[in-house]
């Protein structure tokens, strides 16, 4: 219920205006009268009313200069000025001011419940408004821990963000980061019993807490779960104090421990070396990824620092191939073949540019045909056939094997390839004729009713612009055309018969204004509703 005071130095113009409105019906009370303006400021810092009517002259402090003041105080009431004076330029300072209305003396009770009405609406309108937006503040507080992580995710896997957005973004979450390791805590091995998802993921959580506790005491320490198996940990001083990874390894040895009394299993973890900005997060989360690798030499339950592995084998750096890789893996999963053979074409041009050495080549080939088996194993099995594809990919690598150059290489990946990648094009073409068939039959089913594209999606279960295209592509005619012919189709049978008035075949194909409909039927047959009828020798019955 909205409060309501009334600042008046006429006490019959209080007591009248408190008796003459029936202000439970409005959602209001009133709450407080005031003589003059100093008391009206007072019983508004007290009561904090929602609506103030006041008079303009008063003893003490004019109405006006109460306003002022009140305004301060309570910004969003709504003042409504009551006033024998008809001078406008106080009327002018008391919009200024911010009064929400003015009513005359002698005023009307129509009048005064109709501003009343209009107050109390707004004020509804504000109150939810505000409800909104907190609602919306608070949704969006509950998620921020979700967004960092997804942001901080994002830059860990290389993920490209411009400068200003990640500024953004960092301050909009409240992430700093000057000086921080990374760490990853991978789990080992967990027993053949516990090794199911639901349970992987309760260990991942006990794990990840106990992680937390151990480090957020000194630390600021930001968390992200990479997979099922790995939880990365930003770590960075709380004060003005610089990182040593020294003191990480050995909070994580103790760690580690806990972890295998508690849980019964062991972790490996790894420490990168020092960063000092966000652009930084994909190199460390790569140093930490290397380190696993060497838990094959360490064994389980070991901390591997990054600065520890220099003493390592390294072999040639080939992992600039990577993102050629990836643009040929989308694209055979796309069963784009042009862009299939534009991609691998670059990543052998590169690959010879690296000139590394024959075995790694033949490793690096293996690898990538394996990584593709995963495409052709998924079509199949989606194709639920137990035809298998044209090669045998156990055959192919002891082909690589045998090869004696790499071009040798390259012509045998590249057939394996463009036959995964023309299967997967024929898959995705028997895909989209499915849709496009369904699409199809339901503007034959409903075209005699209101149909937008939007209705159309909705109903195959793909977006507008992906449906709008297939009928561009497939069709070669837009949606509205296709629809358009349909009807127009109908519309001749109709017309054949004399039973139906013009108006009546408008009306039947989904065609409400009779007259947009004879100026469609020109359009795609070539006359008029009439002059076809004529051509035809119908007339209406």
């Amino acid at each position: 219920m909205f409060k309501v005071l009334i600042v008046d130095d006429e006490p019959y113009i209080r007591k009248g205006l408190g008796n003459i409105i029936n202000w439970k019906s409005y959602d209001c009370e009133v709450c407080g009268e005031a003589s003059d303006g100093v008391e009206g400021i007072q019983k508004i810092r007290e009561l904090k009313p929602d609506i103030v009517f006041v008079d303009i002259n008063m003893p003490e402090i004019n109405g006006l200069e109460m306003i002022r003041v009140s305004k301060e105080i309570l910004p969003g009431s709504k003042f409504i000025i009551l006033t024998g004076y008809r001078d406008f330029s106080y009327l002018q300072e008391a919009i200024k001011l911010g009064a929400y209305d003015y009513i005359l003396k002698p005023s009307k009770i129509e009048e005064i419940s109709d501003i009343l009405k209009r107050a109390v609406f707004e004020l509804n309108m504000e109150q939810a408004e505000v409800a909104k937006r907190n609602e919306l503040k608070e949704k969006f507080e509950e998620s921020i821990p979700i967004l960092k992580e997804k942001l901080l995710f994002d830059l860990m896997r290389g993920c490209k963000i411009s400068d200003n957005e990640l500024t953004r973004y960092m301050s909009l979450y409240g992430l700093l980061l000057k000086e921080y390791l990374v760490m990853f805590v991978s789990i080992d091995e967990i027993k053949p019993e516990d090794d199911e998802e639901d349970q992987r993921h309760l260990y991942q959580f006990g794990v990840s807490n106990t992680v937390m506790d151990f480090y957020s005491d000194k630390y600021r320490v930001e968390r992200v779960l990479l997979n099922t198996q790995i939880i990365a940990l930003i770590i960075q001083p709380k004060e003005d104090e610089h990182i040593k990874t020294d003191k990480i390894a050995h909070i994580a040895a103790n760690l580690g421990q806990l972890i295998l009394r508690c849980f019964n299993f062991t972790v490996t973890m790894t420490i990168s070396s020092i960063g000092y900005d966000a652009h930084e997060l994909y190199g460390k989360a790569e140093e930490c990824e290397s380190c696993l690798a060497y838990s094959f030499y360490m064994g389980p339950n070991s901390i591997i620092l990054y600065k520890d592995i220099k003493g390592f084998y390294k072999p040639s750096d080939i992992s600039g191939l990577e993102k050629y890789e990836k643009q040929l893996s989308i694209a055979i999963q796309a069963g784009d073949e042009v862009q299939v053979k534009n991609h691998l074409s670059e990543l052998n041009a590169e690959i010879i540019r690296y000139n590394a050495e024959p075995d790694q080549i033949k490793h690096y080939y293996w690898t990538m045909v394996y990584n593709i088996n995963h495409i052709r194993l998924t079509i199949k099995a989606m194709e639920q056939s137990s035809n298998d594809l044209s090669y045998d990919t156990r055959s192919l690598y002891k082909l690589i094997e045998e090869s004696h150059n790499i071009l040798e290489i390259q012509e045998l990946v590249e057939a394996a390839v463009m036959s995964i990648t023309k299967r997967v094009n024929q898959y995705n073409q028997q895909n989209i004729n499915v849709i496009l068939k369904r699409a199809i039959n339901f503007i034959h089913e409903n075209y005699n009713t209101t149909i937008s594209l939007q209705d159309l999606a909705d109903e195959v279960f793909v977006s507008t612009y992906y449906l709008s295209r297939m009928f561009t592509k497939e069709l070669n005619k837009n949606f509205v055309d296709y629809l358009s012919e349909v009807r127009m189709e109908m519309a001749c049978t109709l017309l054949n018969d004399p039973f139906y008035k013009t108006y009546e075949v408008s009306e039947k194909v989904g065609i409400s204004d009779a007259h947009y409909f004879s100026k469609l039927f020109k359009k795609y047959i070539g006359m008029t509703p009439t002059e076809y009828r004529s051509q035809k020798n119908i007339s209406e019955e």
